[in-house]
C-alpha cells in the first residue's frame, strides 16, 4: 500500500516444579538479560497442555512475499537458496508481474502481444524462476491498470489474460495462483478522493470491480481445460487495501447473481493495514493500535457469504499484512520499530491463525523501498546484506522450528486491550515448542512469565531432554544492535528431565519473543 500517512489457567504441579527446579533457575537467569534490573516486572502465567489437540499449528511462514521485480534483484538468488538453507520454503509465494514501479518493460501485459499469440518472458524469467525455487507453489498478482483507466480496450482483457496465464504456467509449471487487482479500492477510488476528487469522477466506484474480474475466470477457465486436475490454476481477489464492506459488499453481490457456470472464485484476497474513517480517505485507523481488530475479520466474511448464500469454505487469503503501512513509522530512528515489526506479525500471527481458512501472508523478503518491512537486512551504509536476518525474519525463523500440532495455550494477567504476553505452542513425535512474546508496540510494560505445561508429550517425560532457548529483542538476534550476532541467538541449552508436567519462567521486556524447544537427547 502506498500512503505517507502515519498503528483456562492451569493449576501448577508441585512435583513437577521439583523435578524442574534447575530448568527453572537457569531459564530465569537468561530471561533476566531481558529486562534491566530496575525495571518493574509484571508478572503472567502461561498454561500450556501439551495432552491437548488443536490440529496442524497453522505456518504463516511459509506463505511470504517477494518485493516487486524491481526490489534488490541482484540479491533475489541468494535470498532464495539462503531463505530454503534455513528451513524456510516456502508453500505459496507472492510475485508481482504487473507492478505499477517497475518498467514498462516488466509488466507482462507488455510482454505478450495478441497478434502474435507470444509472450517474451525474458524480463521477468529470474524472478518467476527465484520464486519457483524458493516456493512448493508461486501467486502471481495481475492488476489490469491499462484496461480500468481505459488505454486499453476492455475487450482484449479475457484473451490477454489468457495468453498470459497459458504462457508463464507453461514455463514455470509453479505458478498455482492467479491475484486479480491489487487494492482496487486504493489506486482507482481512495488515492483520488485523498486528493480531492469528488467520487463520482474517480476511476472506479465500488459496484464497477466485478465486470473486471469476469474476464480473469474465463481466461483460467480456458487454461485450466488443458492442465491436469492436480495443476490447475486457483483464481481470487480482489485483494481490497483492506476489509472494507463498501467494496467487498458489491463485489460478492455480483459474484452471487452471475449465473455463468465457469465463474471461479477459488479465495477471497485482502489486505490488513489499517481501515480509513469515511469516504475522504484522510484519516487512517492504523491496526497497530489494536491488532485485535483482526480476530474477527473471518466472523465478518462468513457472516457476507451467508446472506449471498455463497459457499463459506472460501479461504480467506491475507495477502499483505503489517504494522506499517506504506512508509509509516513509529519513530524516525528505526532501531526500536525492527523489534515492534517482529512482535507485531507475531501478533498478526496468532489472531489470524485463531480464524478457520485464513491464511496471513507475510510481506515482505526485501522491500523496494521500506526498511521497517524487511525480512532480511537491507538497508545499511555498504548497501544490502547476504545471509542476514532482521528481527522479524529471526521471528519467522522461530516459527519454523515450531512443531506440527498446536496445543492448548493460554496466558492470564497480561493483557490491557491487545499489548501483553501472548503464546503459541504444538508438539510431535520430535519433542515439544511454545513461542511466547510481550507484544507493547509503543508501551514499555515488562512480564515475568511463569511457564506452566501440564501433561508433557510421553515422549519426554522422566528422561533426560534436551532444552533449547531463544530470544529476539532490543539487544539480542538483531543486527541493528550487535551486527555480529544478528542471527537467531540461542541464549540457553540445557539437559532438564520433564515429568509429567514442566515448569519455566522468562522474564519479556516489551516486544521481546522466546521460543523454547524441548527435544529428545
Amino acid at each position: 500500500m502506498r500512503t505517507s500517512t502515519r498503528f483456562p489457567t492451569r493449576r501448577r504441579s508441585l512435583a513437577g516444579a521439583a523435578a524442574t527446579l534447575l530448568t527453572v533457575t537457569a531459564v530465569q537467569a537468561v530471561g533476566a538479560q531481558a529486562a534491566e534490573p530496575s525495571v518493574t516486572l509484571s508478572p503472567a502465567v502461561v498454561s500450556v497442555d501439551f495432552g491437548s489437540s488443536e490440529g496442524r499449528l497453522p505456518r504463516p511462514e511459509r506463505l511470504n512475499n517477494f518485493g516487486n521485480v524491481t526490489a534488490w534483484p541482484d540479491q533475489r538468488a541468494g535470498d532464495a537458496k539462503f531463505l530454503n538453507k534455513q528451513g524456510l520454503h516456502g508453500d505459496i509465494y507472492r510475485i508481482w508481474l504487473s507492478s505499477p514501479n517497475a518498467p514498462d518493460s516488466m509488466d507482462v501485459f507488455n510482454a505478450c502481444d495478441l497478434s502474435s499469440r507470444r509472450c517474451d518472458l525474458s524480463e521477468l524469467d529470474a524472478y518467476l524462476t527465484e520464486a519457483s525455487t524458493v516456493s512448493d507453489s508461486v501467486l502471481i498478482n495481475l492488476n489490469p491498470t491499462d484496461f480500468v483507466e481505459g488505454r486499453r480496450p476492455m475487450k482484449d482483457l479475457e484473451p490477454m489474460l489468457e495468453l498470459i496465464v497459458r504462457s508463464v504456467k507453461a514455463k514455470y509449471p509453479r505458478v498455482k495462483y492467479v491475484e486479480a487487482f491489487n487494492e482496487p479500492d486504493w489506486q482507482f477510488y481512495g488515492l483520488q478522493r485523498r486528493q480531492g476528487i469528488p467520487p463520482d469522477r474517480t476511476t472506479l466506484q465500488p459496484g464497477d470491480l466485478y465486470r473486471f474480474y469476469e474476464p480473469y475466470y474465463e481466461a483460467v477457465s480456458k487454461v485450466n481445460r488443458g492442465l491436469r486436475h492436480a495443476d490447475r490454476i486457483e483464481l481470487g481477489g480482489p485483494a481490497l487495501s483492506w476489509l472494507d464492506p463498501k467494496w467487498m459488499k458489491p463485489f460478492l453481490d455480483d459474484f452471487a447473481a452471475d449465473r455463468n457456470p465457469r465463474k471461479r472464485l477459488d479465495f477471497l484476497a485482502y489486505h490488513a493495514y489499517l481501515a480509513w474513517d469515511n469516504d475522504t480517505y484522510q484519516t487512517p485507523t492504523m491496526y497497530k493500535s489494536d491488532l485485535r481488530v483482526v480476530a474477527s475479520q473471518r466472523t465478518t466474511l462468513l457472516g457476507w457469504l451467508k446472506e449471498r448464500r455463497i459457499h463459506q469454505r472460501i479461504p480467506s487469503y491475507v495477502t499483505e499484512t503489517g504494522i506499517y503501512p506504506g512508509p509509516a513509522y513509529d519513530d524516525t530512528d528505526p532501531k526500536q520499530d525492527y523489534i515492534r515489526q517482529a512482535a507485531g506479525m507475531a501478533t498478526y500471527s496468532y489472531y489470524f491463525a485463531n480464524q478457520p481458512d485464513t491464511y496471513m501472508f507475510n510481506w515482505c523478503v526485501r522491500h523496494r523501498a521500506e526498511e521497517r518491512k524487511d525480512q532480511l537486512v537491507t538497508r545499511t551504509p555498504n548497501g544490502p546484506l547476504n545471509d542476514t536476518f532482521t528481527p522479524y525474519g529471526n521471528t519467522m525463523l522461530m516459527q519454523s522450528r515450531m512443531k506440527d500440532t498446536r496445543v492448548s495455550a493460554s496466558v492470564s494477567g497480561a493483557l490491557e486491550g491487545d499489548n501483553g504476553v501472548y503464546a503459541m505452542a504444538s508438539k510431535d513425535r520430535t519433542g515439544a515448542s511454545l513461542m511466547v512474546w510481550n507484544w507493547q508496540h509503543v508501551g514499555d510494560r515488562s512480564y515475568r512469565a511463569t511457564i506452566d505445561m501440564a501433561r508433557m508429550p510421553a515422549e519426554l517425560r522422566n528422561r533426560h531432554v534436551r532444552q533449547l532457548t531463544y530470544r529476539i529483542d532490543q539487544n539480542t538476534s538483531n543486527y541493528f544492535s550487535d551486527p555480529a550476532k544478528a542471527g537467531l541467538q540461542l541464549v540457553s541449552k540445557q539437559i532438564v528431565r520433564p515429568g509429567r508436567a514442566h515448569t519455566a519462567t522468562i522474564d519479556l521486556a516489551p516486544n521481546a519473543i522466546y521460543l523454547i524447544v524441548l527435544e529428545r537427547i
